[in-house]
């Protein structure tokens, strides 16, 4: 594989686990240590009530925050079904009311409890540590870093 193949499958690697792209590129200390941080953060956020945004289009900020968690790879499928109880990334528009109103009302559970910032930003910052890893796996693939 040339290296460019190489570089591109250790982030992808990176994406869809934790580490995954460091033990990819031989750096298995790290790998472990990243792994740890980033699944355990992104638990902690998820026991203390926290959940994963939904983009809206009115509240424009929304898109960051679920880039954000996009780049948690596949447990951000997981934070999806436990805040909501399906996998769903856009707020659905009022048209559907029932749908509307029951992913309403399933978020307003969530901001009634105390911890529930804490556990969003928790979320939240497990996938911006995540996206900072993949750029790391690159910077390391590409020899700008050891």
């Amino acid at each position: 594989m040339r290296n460019g193949g190489r570089i591109a499958l250790a982030c992808v690697l990176a994406w869809l686990i934790p580490g995954g792209g460091h033990l990819y590129l031989g750096k298995k200390v790290k790998s472990l240590v990243f792994f740890v941080v980033i699944t355990l953060t992104f638990f902690v956020g998820l026991a203390m009530d926290g959940r994963v945004y939904l983009a809206s289009s009115d509240q424009p900020l929304s898109y960051l925050a679920t880039f954000a968690n996009l780049g948690l790879g596949p447990m951000d499928l997981v934070g999806r079904h436990a805040s909501y109880d399906q996998i769903i990334f856009r707020f659905p528009d009022e048209l559907d009311r029932t749908h509307h109103q029951e992913i309403l009302d399933r978020t307003r559970a969530r901001i009634l409890v105390q911890s529930h910032e804490y556990g969003t930003t928790f979320i939240l910052t497990a996938g911006l540590m995540n996206i900072l890893l993949i750029l790391d796996v690159f910077d390391t693939g590409i020899g700008r870093k050891s």
